[in-house]
């Protein structure tokens, strides 16, 4: 009895966290994202919300701006410890990011997705690298309103990757990029 008890009460408890969990996710529903949808946009052919280097995309919680962007062999932080080494067939994209909380509540940022079309084929780089420093990615990081964010985004792709890339910001809409230029 005092087990069913026991396994009763821990089910309850990860029912009521996952519960909290999903309550604390927006209250607006994600655009879903669909391959075709991902197809479009990575052509350049849907642009309803589609900015340029340097321009403010304004998205549901946040106005986006990519500031720079650069293609390295490795990652210089300025810091040893932090540093992404050189790695045999792969280089790291660069996203200089500033995001402005236009929402009236503190909000979650998340890093969002790159998506290139290399050799007629859709590509989406969906995972950053994680670097444990102050202005190198977003690691749950929340902001308050009105306030704002700038930091590096890395990712990680391979060499060989050439053709146009877009940036989709997390928590965006699916047509919302900017386009981040040709990577060479």
């Amino acid at each position: 009895m005092k087990k069913n008890i026991k396994h009763l009460a821990s089910a309850g408890a990860f029912a009521f966290f996952l519960a909290i969990a999903m309550g604390s996710m927006d209250d607006k529903k994600e655009k879903s994202e669909t391959s075709e949808t991902s197809t479009a946009t990575a052509n350049g052919e849907a642009k309803s919300n589609y900015k340029k280097l340097g321009e403010t995309l304004p998205t549901d919680y946040f106005d986006v701006t990519v500031n720079k962007v650069s293609v390295e062999n490795s990652v210089n932080t300025g810091n040893q410890f932090g540093d992404l080494k050189q790695e045999a067939g792969t280089r790291y994209l660069i996203i200089n990011t500033s995001f402005k909380n236009n929402s009236n509540e503190s909000r979650m940022l998340i890093d969002g997705e790159v998506l290139v079309n290399y050799n007629g084929k859709d590509y989406i780089f969906d995972k950053s690298e994680t670097v444990m420093l102050e202005g190198w990615g977003l690691m749950l990081d929340q902001i308050n309103p009105l306030t704002t964010k700038t930091t590096n985004l890395v990712y990680k792709i391979p060499s060989e990757l050439k053709g146009n890339a877009y940036y989709k910001p997390g928590r965006s809409g699916s047509n919302d990029l900017i386009d981040l230029g040709n990577i060479e």
